[in-house]
């Protein structure tokens, strides 16, 4: 079952785009991070706030 539309690999190349660049490469980790950071802000706020919503 040879469902592959690619018949021969010569000429296939990868491209990195930031591999040269260091700085990006750092900056875009932080902006992970950040989010990363941003979106446990919000987990633990929503779950302090459902949890004395439903407080008895």
């Amino acid at each position: 079952m040879d469902t592959s539309p690619i018949d021969s690999w010569e000429g296939v190349a990868a491209c990195f785009t930031f591999a040269d660049s260091p700085g990006m490469i750092a900056f875009l980790c932080g902006l992970a991070f950040v989010a990363f950071l941003g979106f446990m802000y919000a987990i633990i706020k929503h779950e302090n706030d459902a949890f004395e919503n439903h407080r008895d």
